[in-house]
């Protein structure tokens, strides 16, 4: 079960982690909208704060290391 704490933490993890913490984190947030047994309320506010994130991320400037 997913608590909102738990969404909390993730979403922590996606604004604050190292590049391959927050890859991780951007995959179980994935797999929690994929989960229709977590309730709806917590999957909208985790789906929200996911597109926040990646329009954030959409407006950084890639430095040299950077994949992509």
């Amino acid at each position: 079960m997913t608590t909102i704490k738990e969404v909390h933490q993730l979403m922590q993890k996606i604004e604050d982690g190292d590049v391959v913490s927050r890859a991780f984190a951007r995959q179980k947030a994935s797999e929690i909208l994929a989960t229709k047994t977590i309730e709806l309320s917590i999957r909208q506010i985790l789906a929200d704060h996911l597109n926040q994130q990646n329009l954030l991320l959409a407006l950084k400037t890639a430095v040299s290391d950077d994949s992509y």
